[in-house]
């Protein structure tokens, strides 16, 4: 049995995410579509008179990963971006694209961050969990 689908379905949009500089985030997107989509990321972000700008990513990030890979089921695939070390200015809206000869969707996740002084990320290890300190 062949099924068809008139456009990609996104099935697993990205998510909320809040974490603080110097973490390893990532967003997942699972996208459902016949033929396989293409699966692209981009980063949200507002010009200075209000017009609503999209960033391919990674673009020449180096913090910034892109990965693809079909599946979990028959006629889907998957779509991430990783972020290590997470900047504040990796702080906004990212937008999981999905396209293939019949259509397109998209759908937004949202990375919130915190800036954390090098005094608060250690003050959560204990001194003989810090490298070379004990």
């Amino acid at each position: 049995m062949f099924l068809f689908f008139p456009a990609p379905v996104i099935v697993v949009p990205p998510k909320k995410i809040h974490n603080v500089t110097g973490a390893q985030v990532y967003l997942s997107c699972e996208v459902k579509a016949v033929p396989t989509p293409v699966i692209t990321w981009r980063k949200v972000t507002e010009s200075p008179k209000g017009v609503k700008l999209l960033e391919e990513l990674p673009g020449d990030r180096a913090n910034m990963a892109v990965q693809v890979r079909g599946g979990p089921s028959k006629h889907e695939s998957t779509g991430w971006v990783l972020i290590n070390p997470l900047a504040k200015e990796d702080e906004g809206v990212y937008q999981c694209h999905a396209s293939n000869m019949v259509g397109e969707m998209q759908a937004e996740g949202n990375i919130k961050v915190t800036e954390q002084s090098k005094s608060e990320r250690t003050s959560f290890l204990g001194s003989d969990d810090i490298a070379g300190e004990k």
